[in-house]
């Protein structure tokens, strides 16, 4: 409430730009002891090359670490993000005319416990061609997986904010600090959650970010 009509300094949005920066490139940033990727971009022709990814669209949905505080309570219309990301993958199946890649948060490295991969994998032990898994080990660069996505998928993670910046745009499921703000698709029911992405990839016009969206 305090500083939510001051404007932004140039100064203050370079800085962002170097964090977000170094976020990409898998450096270190300031006084930042930790690295949010383990391997720097490789350019989205040779991840496509990778994935072994063609045409159709690619929907990159990234995940939160299972337990983390930033998934805590924030549910809308799933039970938790488990259920979200179990039901968006038996809807991906039928979807065969896409891509779902999953990125299962790096973070999961420093976790002990049940993994976002576990989820996938009890629910499809042997995925359909077009659905790919990268686990948290993987060398990937989620921002290659950004430069590469037509949509993006997530439950309260920051990486669907920082693809709305890029004018990717994002479905949110969960109650994060960005839903709601005018750049993103926020549906409030399972309902509305499958209209909104059976729209945005039946018409690539309709997900479409305008350039005030990118700026919010």
């Amino acid at each position: 409430e305090v500083r939510k009509n001051i404007p932004v300094t140039e100064e203050e949005l370079e800085k962002v730009r170097e964090m977000l920066g170094a976020r990409q490139r898998a450096d270190l940033w300031e006084n930042f002891s930790r690295r949010w990727q383990g391997s720097a971009p490789v350019g989205s022709e040779r991840i496509r090359e990778e994935l072994h990814l063609d045409d159709r669209p690619v929907v990159f949905l990234a995940t939160n670490v299972l337990g983390d505080s930033l998934t805590l309570g924030r549910h809308t219309f799933s039970k938790n993000m488990s259920e979200w990301i179990e039901r968006t993958v038996q809807y991906f199946v039928e979807r065969t005319d896409s891509q779902l890649v999953i990125r299962v948060h790096p973070g999961e490295q420093l976790t002990h416990g049940a993994s976002m991969v576990d989820v996938v994998r009890n629910l499809l032990p042997k995925l359909p061609e077009h659905i790919h898994l990268i686990t948290p080990t993987s060398p990937i660069n989620s921002y290659d997986l950004v430069d590469i996505a037509r949509l993006g998928l997530v439950y309260t993670t920051t990486m669907g904010l920082e693809m709305a910046m890029r004018g990717v745009p994002v479905i949110v499921v969960g109650q994060t600090h960005y839903r709601g703000r005018g750049f993103t698709f926020d549906p409030d029911s399972w309902v509305n959650y499958y209209k909104t992405l059976g729209s945005m990839l039946d018409s690539e016009e309709k997900a479409l970010l305008t350039e005030e969206q990118m700026k919010m």
